[in-house]
């Protein structure tokens, strides 16, 4: 499989002597540039976040080597929730690293230790063929080596105090973690979704999660809200996203409006959908156009290959605003 290494964050706080290097690795899900796993290495040791899926675990192994660590050198895998492109490869991970702790929502962490419903809910979607092709086959995780997280929990690691939150929004059982030596938001899906590819064409270009099953449009502003108040405290200096890629400081409040702006339209949609009975493919349509036009106001004209590569999340979405209001 391909493996893309970006360029690494590497920060050296000069009052503290501490350093801490994040390198971020390309999971080849679906296409290149679409979902990221993050390596931190500190005084020797290794702390991921997000694992994606069981085709992944090879590629962060590799990156862990080619960092100079030893499998038995990671010490944990923080996910931000349980979707699979986030968490499905959680337990061949634990099998991989054997002295890794796994960190999670209370919520995600039940379907992490038994992903059965999990399992069932996504074949029920997307048939058995496509789950082992994308996902493979997903092991439970060792609930001796899970480690659930309150709101507002702090992880330790090798002297660090990494805080969390939990995010409502995108999921109910999705958090958000802060690493305070480079001052990094791993957001996870809470702070939405932004390909390189397009934003080298067209400068940024972030679209918000909706997808299914627990959209919540005002709890997901509220978070975009947490994350603009953390950036003007000084609080982070950039932003990790999933998909894909780190949001420089410059770019984290001209995000937050576009992701403001694209929520507030899909909960206008919402009602759009249960009041005019529109499906699935009805509101891809819209979202794809109002994106079209709303991007084209700001002289960001998106071609048909920007949107081929938008066309998931956009797909994903409209199932999710059809879910929420069924």
């Amino acid at each position: 499989m391909l493996c893309i290494f970006l360029c690494y964050t590497l920060i050296e706080e000069a009052i503290t002597g501490k350093t801490m290097k994040i390198i971020p690795i390309d999971c080849n899900y679906v296409a290149p540039e679409f979902a990221t796993s993050y390596l931190l290495v500190h005084e020797g040791r290794g702390f991921f976040v997000e694992c994606n899926t069981n085709y992944a675990i090879p590629i962060l192994k590799k990156a862990a080597e080619d960092a100079g660590l030893l499998a038995e050198q990671v010490d944990g895998l923080l996910i931000t929730h349980v979707h699979l492109d986030h968490a499905g490869g959680a337990g061949l991970f634990l099998k991989e690293f054997p002295s890794a702790v796994l960190y999670a929502h209370p919520r995600a962490a039940r379907h992490a230790i038994d992903p059965s419903k999990l399992i069932a809910s996504a074949t029920k979607v997307y048939g058995e063929t496509f789950m082992s092709k994308i996902y493979g086959t997903i092991l439970p995780c060792d609930p001796s080596r899970v480690k659930t997280l309150n709101d507002g929990d702090r992880i330790e690691w090798q002297g660090l105090l990494f805080d969390t939150k939990h995010t409502r929004g995108h999921a109910n059982h999705h958090l958000c973690m802060v690493e305070p030596v480079t001052k990094t938001l791993f957001s996870g899906d809470a702070f939405g979704v932004s390909y390189p590819v397009i934003n080298h064409k067209h400068g940024l270009v972030i679209v918000a999660s909706t997808s299914p099953t627990d959209f919540d449009g005002p709890a997901a502003i509220e978070t975009i809200a947490w994350v603009q108040g953390l950036m003007l405290s000084g609080h982070i200096l950039q932003v990790a996203l999933t998909h894909f890629g780190f949001l420089k400081h410059d770019q984290i409040f001209p995000a937050s409006l576009q992701l403001i702006e694209y929520l507030r339209f899909s909960m206008e949609l919402q009602k759009r959908i249960k009041e005019e009975n529109l499906d699935e493919t009805k509101v891809y349509e819209i979202l794809q156009t109002w994106l079209i036009h709303d991007h084209a106001k700001h002289g960001r004209y998106l071609d048909a290959s920007d949107l081929e590569l938008l066309k998931i999340d956009l797909q994903v979405n409209a199932q999710g605003l059809c879910f929420s209001v069924s």
